[in-house]
C-alpha cells in the first residue's frame, strides 16, 4: 500500500479553526497580517484510485477502489506581511478501504507542510496553494516511512475576526492531484 498512496486523487473536506499565538500585526480591515496562529481542524478525505466523475462519486462505484481517511490537524498558520504563508503541522488519521482493495483499517501520522499566498478583502480571506510545496511524511501506521506529493488549483477561504485575534478556514469539496514529485511537474495519472 505504501508505494500506491502515491498513486491517488483525493477529495479533501477540512475545517480549520486557527486561534492566535502571536499578536497580529494588522487589523481584519487590511490587507495584510502577520503573525503565527495556532490550528486545530478535521479533515475527510474520499481518495479514489481510478479517479472522480462529475458528480464528486468515486470511479468504480461503491466496490470500486477507494478509501477514506477522516483526519485530525494540528500545527501553526505563519502569515508575512507580504500576502504569502506556510503551514507545518502534524495529521493523525485512520483509513478505512473500500472491499475492492481489501486491506484491514489503520491509522498513522504524518508531518504536514505546504505554502500559500492570501488576500483579504473585508475580513474574507482567499488562499491560494504556492505550487511544490505539500509535502506530507508519514511517521508512523503501514504508510511510513513514505512522502506524498500533491497539487492543489483551487483556492480556499476563509474569514478574520475585526481584533485580528482568530481566524476560521473552510475547505472542501476540493480536488487534489496526487504528484509523484514535490514540484508537482509529474502527475500520477488519475
Amino acid at each position: 500500500m505504501k508505494g500506491n498512496i502515491k498513486k491517488l486523487a483525493l477529495v479533501v473536506i477540512i475545517a480549520v479553526i486557527p486561534m492566535l499565538i502571536a499578536v497580529a500585526t494588522a487589523s481584519a480591515a487590511g490587507k495584510t497580517i502577520q503573525g503565527k496562529y495556532a490550528v486545530a481542524g478535521y479533515a475527510t478525505s474520499l481518495v479514489a484510485i481510478l479517479g472522480f466523475n462529475a458528480s464528486l462519486q468515486a470511479n468504480g462505484g461503491a466496490g470500486g477502489p477507494w478509501f477514506l481517511a477522516p483526519s485530525t490537524w494540528s500545527g501553526v498558520l505563519t502569515f508575512n506581511k507580504d500576502g504569502t504563508g506556510s503551514f507545518t503541522g502534524i495529521d493523525r488519521g485512520l483509513t478505512v478501504y473500500s472491499s475492492a482493495i481489501g486491506a484491514p483499517p489503520d491509522g498513522g501520522a504524518a508531518n504536514l507542510s505546504w505554502g500559500f499566498t492570501y488576500t483579504i478583502d473585508n475580513g474574507n480571506i482567499t488562499f491560494t496553494y504556492v505550487k511544490g510545496t505539500l509535502e506530507e511524511d508519514f511517521t508512523s501506521g503501514p504508510s511510513a516511512p513514505s512522502t506524498v506529493y500533491a497539487n492543489n488549483t483551487q483556492p480556499w477561504d476563509g474569514v478574520i475576526s475585526s481584533d485580528g485575534k482568530s481566524i476560521a478556514m473552510f475547505w472542501g469539496p476540493l480536488i487534489t492531484d496526487v504528484t509523484s514529485d514535490k514540484a508537482n511537474t509529474t502527475p500520477t495519472g488519475v
